[in-house]
């Protein structure tokens, strides 16, 4: 279904949610769109023809002593309006049935869902509960694993420090494996296991596993299986949080608001490396916006992840982070954020939109879910945010690649207040050499943001106009970057 980031406006987009069930292309919501367009004006033009009709009468062509071609126009007059009314009918008719496929294919797709979730929690509560064996079967070979692990990591060019980079490596040289939609759907699967895994190792019931994962009352679920990640990591020194310092980088002018969903991604700040491999650039850029006679007015766009150690390093857009927002953690990234808005005086009463990309996305979801500030409008590229539940107070818009397991990371999505804008990225294409996932890349993304700026989808559209008047009418006032940094040996 995709075009590889050319062709026609919306092609090779799937549309989904702002409160609908409907799941559909892009192409099929804005035939819908033409269909309801046709049926309009061809019902104003058999209104049209029926004035006209009313005026010239038969009677009055014959009293007015009218040729007989006047009354075989007359009559034709008749025949076409029935024939405009009937095409006008039969365009909403056809539209009706476009509708009612996008709304029966979304029930559809909504209810495999919970098939597919229903089973993977199935077996992961199979797997948890002969864990215990496995392992207790697997522990005479242990030591033999360990020493062939040593001397593999030995033989490894560059010693077990090297193995992560040769991981990364084989996986760049395979990345198809990883930029595949049935990987995908298989990871979301796999992730909303993870609960039932864990119960089935605790041996607890299964109908209280049940009861309280992701297909019950969602007490136990993805965020509670990230935050026990998260303490049995600290356990050894991995995922540990720490204090975090954040600054103003550069303040610069501010020229215009952002032009689109492609403009947004553009104005995302970019975490580098730089020659000598260490971290350059900027994470958090804040624009203020001002009004007669009303509060300024924010955007804050919010980078990606920039460190994937599990080791806490200088960076606090890492992997620490990423775990610990998915387990609603106060995370390093999330409060470097919080500072940053500080400092440029957004306040819970301030009008703002996040726009974020990969972890940039997750936290501007999250800070707009938590309900301290006083959000208009959240803009999520390639993040995993399935497992958020926003509500339809504001617009929200996630872009996801099918074949991006980024997003995959959040489990499958519950609700259907987020307008969901998908495409596979690599569908008829290569994939780049040397890139891990490449439907990852920011570049992608920007493509497919440009195909949903031209896309004609209604519920789409509204998000993105919504998106846009929240600038209307003010002047733009500056534009302030930020650079946040951990602070190891304080908490």
């Amino acid at each position: 279904m995709a075009d590889g980031g050319g062709g026609s406006a919306g092609a090779g987009l799937v549309v989904s949610g702002g409160g609908s069930f409907a799941v559909a292309s892009d192409a099929l919501f804005a035939d819908v769109q033409s269909l309801e367009l046709v049926r309009s004006e061809m019902r104003g033009a058999a209104a049209a023809l029926q004035r006209i009709d009313r005026r010239v009468s038969e009677n009055l062509l014959r009293r007015a002593d009218a040729p007989l071609s006047a009354l075989d126009a007359e009559r034709e007059l008749d025949r076409g309006q029935q024939l405009v009314a009937a095409a006008g009918d039969r365009a909403g008719a056809i539209a009706f049935v476009l509708r009612a496929s996008a709304e029966g294919y979304g029930v559809a797709d909504a209810a495999a869902q919970r098939a597919v979730q229903g089973l993977a929690a199935s077996v992961g509560l199979s797997i948890g509960m002969f864990l215990p064996l496995f392992a207790a079967l697997m522990a005479p070979a242990l030591p033999t694993a360990l020493a062939g692990l040593l001397v593999a990591s030995v033989l490894v060019p560059g010693g077990p420090a090297a193995i992560p980079g040769a991981v990364g490596g084989w996986l760049a040289e395979n990345n198809r494996l990883l930029t595949n939609p049935l990987t995908v759907a298989l990871l979301r699967a796999g992730v909303m296991s993870v609960d039932d895994v864990i119960g089935g190792a605790l041996g607890l019931p299964p109908a209280v596993v049940r009861a309280l994962g992701d297909e019950g009352a969602g007490v136990v679920g993805i965020g509670a299986s990230a935050g026990l990640f998260t303490l049995l990591g600290s356990r050894v020194g991995l995922l540990t949080e720490t204090a975090v310092a954040t600054r103003a980088a550069v303040q610069r002018d501010l020229s215009a608001p952002p032009s689109g969903l492609a403009g947004r991604i553009d104005r995302i700040p970019q975490r580098v490396h730089d020659e000598k491999g260490e971290p350059a650039g900027q994470h958090i850029r804040i624009e203020r916006y001002g009004a007669p006679g009303r509060p300024d007015r924010f955007e804050v766009y919010i980078t990606g992840t920039a460190d994937f150690s599990p080791r806490s390093g200088a960076d606090p857009f890492d992997l620490t982070s990423d775990v610990g927002t998915i387990a609603e953690l106060p995370a390093g990234a999330v409060r470097a954020v919080e500072q940053a808005m500080a400092q440029e005086g957004i306040t819970a009463e301030s009008p703002v939109q996040f726009t974020g990309y990969s972890q940039g996305g997750l936290i501007a979801v999250t800070l707009a879910a938590s309900g301290d500030y006083n959000t208009q409008g959240v803009v999520a590229v390639g993040s995993p945010t399935a497992h958020v539940e926003v509500g339809d107070d504001f617009p929200v818009i996630a872009i996801e690649h099918t074949d991006d397991i980024v997003p995959a990371m959040a489990g499958m999505r519950s609700g259907h207040d987020t307008v969901l804008v998908e495409r596979e990225a690599f569908a008829d294409r290569e994939t780049p050499p040397a890139v891990a996932v490449p439907s990852h890349d920011r570049g992608e993304y920007r493509r497919t943001a440009e195909l949903a700026d031209q896309a004609m989808s209604p519920r789409l559209v509204a998000a993105r106009e919504a998106l846009a008047g929240f600038t209307s009418g003010t002047t733009p006032i500056s534009s302030t970057t930020y650079v946040a940094e951990r602070v190891h040996g304080a908490r």
